[in-house]
């Protein structure tokens, strides 16, 4: 995802969006663009430096719920779901 937003438009978005995702990614992309001003990076870097910050914001809401349903990384959970599927099939869990 390339996010070709200029400082008028996002600051816009910050201001006046309801949307808390989009009001995250405006700020990721503001405070990006301000922190490559600050260390003298040019024009051109602080834009890119501040695209980049909004595509790393907008990638955690761009996934689909169907996506993150049942997804529990902690071993509880994995057992849980192999013991649903265990008991789905009429096999006896191990140990």
């Amino acid at each position: 995802m390339h996010s070709p937003l200029d400082l008028p438009t996002v600051q816009a978005l910050g201001e006046y969006s309801t949307h808390p995702s989009l009001q995250a990614s405006a700020n990721a992309w503001l405070a990006a663009y301000d922190a490559a001003h600050q260390l003298a990076f040019t024009e051109a870097v602080a834009l890119r430096q501040a695209c980049a910050a909004w595509d790393r914001a907008a990638e955690t809401w761009r996934r689909s719920v169907r996506d993150e349903a049942g997804h529990d990384p902690t071993q509880p959970g994995r057992q849980a779901i192999e013991f649903a599927r265990e008991d789905a099939l009429g096999a006896q869990p191990d140990g």
